[in-house]
C-alpha cells in the first residue's frame, strides 16, 4: 500500500457512516457551536493520531493495538487488549452494515432491507478474499467522490444567505457524539505492515485525520445554512437534503454513494479484525468467514426482534476509547515524549466526558485480562 491508498483508506474508514449522520446530530445538539466542537475534537485527536503513527513504524505487526499495549506492559495486557478489539464484531460493524442497506432501502424499497444486508455482507467478503491493494484503489476513487460531493455542498453554502441564531449549547453530548466519528485509527494500525514504505502509515493517519476534520467541519456547515437538521427525519436524511438543493434524483443518487462508503469503511474494520484473529492461530478465510457470519447474523437479527442500534453505538464507542488509551499509555511508556503525554490527557478527558458509555469496555478488558495467564 501506498501514501495515496493509505491516506484515501482513512479518510473513507473515518467519514464511513458517520458522515451521513453525526453532522445533522451534532448541529441538533448545539447548533453554529457545533463547528467550534468538531475544531476541538479533532485538535484532541491529533496526538493519539501522532503516537498511533509513531508506534505503527516501531512495529509494524497484523496485532496493532495489542502489540503496542504488550510491548509496554506485557503479554497479559496486549493479550486482553486484542480480545477487547475483537469484542466490537457484534456490536460495531452491524451498525454499519445497517446504515448501509437503510440508505439503498430508503431510495429503492424498504420492502428489500434484507437483501440489502446480504448484499453489502457479500461485497465485503468478496472484497477481502481479494488483494488488499485493490480495496485500497477503491477507496482512492471513493475518497475523491465524497471529498468532491462535501466541497461542492461547502461551496453552494457559501453563496447562501444565512444567519447565525443563537442556540442550545450541550456540550458534552455534542463532543460524545462526535469523537464516535474518529474511530477508525486502530484499525489502520493492524495493517500498518502492509504499506511499502514505513514512513508512509504515520504520514497517511495524520494527512487522514486532518482531511476528515475539515470535510465533518464543512458537512456541518452545509447543513446549518440549509436548516437540514433538528428531528430523526431530518437528521436520517440531512445530505440527501442538501443534495435537492443542487441535483435532480438526490435521494438515490447519495443513497449509493452512502453505500459505498459504508461498505468500503467497513471492509478495512473487518481486515483489520480477520488480521487480528490471525495472531490467534485461526486460518484467515476461516477467520474471515467467522466474522462476516456474526456480523450478517446480528445485523438480521437487529430487524427481526426489531432492537435499537443505539446501545451497539454506545458499547462500540466505549471500546474504541479504551483502546485509544490503552495505546496512548503505551506510547507514553515507550516513546516518552510531550506528544504522549498529551494523547493520554486527552483520552482522559474523553473518558471522563463518555461516563457510563464506559462499563461495558471496562468490563470486558478485565475479563479478558483474567483470562490470560502469566506466561
Amino acid at each position: 500500500m501506498n501514501l495515496i491508498q493509505g491516506i484515501a483508506t482513512i479518510v473513507i474508514t473515518l467519514l464511513g457512516s458517520g458522515v451521513f449522520i453525526v453532522p445533522a446530530l451534532s448541529a441538533t445538539y448545539s447548533g453554529w457551536a457545533a463547528l467550534v466542537l468538531w475544531f476541538v475534537i479533532a485538535l484532541m485527536i491529533l496526538p493519539v493520531a501522532f503516537v498511533f503513527g509513531k508506534l505503527g513504524i516501531m512495529y509494524p505487526s497484523a496485532g496493532g493495538s495489542a502489540t503496542f499495549v504488550k510491548e509496554a506492559f506485557g503479554e497479559k495486557m496486549g493479550f486482553a487488549t486484542k480480545l477487547l478489539y475483537l469484542s466490537i464484531i457484534p456490536i460495531g460493524p452491524p451498525v454499519v452494515i445497517i446504515t448501509a442497506a437503510s440508505y439503498l432501502a430508503g431510495a429503492f424499497g424498504s420492502e428489500y432491507l434484507i437483501e440489502f444486508i446480504f448484499l453489502a455482507s457479500g461485497i465485503i467478503l468478496i472484497l477481502n478474499l481479494m488483494s488488499l491493494s485493490v480495496s485500497s484503489n477503491i477507496n482512492i476513487a471513493v475518497a475523491v467522490t465524497i471529498i468532491t460531493i462535501i466541497s461542492t455542498f461547502f461551496t453552494v453554502s457559501l453563496f447562501q444567505n444565512f444567519h447565525i441564531n443563537a442556540h442550545e449549547f450541550h456540550i458534552i453530548k455534542t463532543l460524545g457524539i462526535i469523537f464516535w466519528c474518529f474511530v477508525g485509527i486502530e484499525a489502520m494500525s493492524h495493517i500498518s505492515h502492509e504499506f511499502k514504505n514505513e514512513n508512509d502509515f504515520f504520514k497517511a493517519v495524520v494527512i487522514g485525520i486532518i482531511i476528515v476534520a475539515f470535510m465533518y467541519m464543512a458537512v456541518t456547515f452545509s447543513l446549518l445554512v440549509f436548516n437540514a437538521y433538528g428531528n430523526e427525519s431530518k437528521n436520517l436524511h440531512s445530505l440527501v437534503s442538501v443534495a435537492s438543493h443542487i441535483m435532480p434524483y438526490a435521494d438515490k443518487i447519495m443513497a449509493v454513494v452512502a453505500f459505498i462508503i459504508c461498505i468500503m469503511a467497513l471492509n478495512l474494520y473487518v481486515a483489520s479484525l480477520t488480521r487480528l484473529s490471525t495472531t490467534l492461530n485461526i486460518g484467515f478465510k476461516k477467520a474471515l468467514f467467522i466474522i462476516m457470519g456474526i456480523i450478517l447474523a446480528v445485523s438480521v437479527l437487529k430487524f427481526i426482534f426489531n432492537f435499537k442500534v443505539d446501545l451497539l453505538i454506545t458499547y462500540s464507542n466505549g471500546v474504541f476509547v479504551l483502546i485509544y488509551f490503552l495505546v496512548s499509555l503505551s506510547a507514553l511508556k515507550i516513546l516518552k515524549t510531550k506528544t504522549a503525554l498529551l494523547a493520554v490527557v486527552t483520552m482522559g478527558v474523553i473518558i471522563a466526558i463518555l461516563g457510563f458509555d464506559m462499563v461495558y469496555a471496562l468490563i470486558m478488558l478485565g475479563v479478558f485480562y483474567m483470562l490470560k495467564k502469566e506466561v
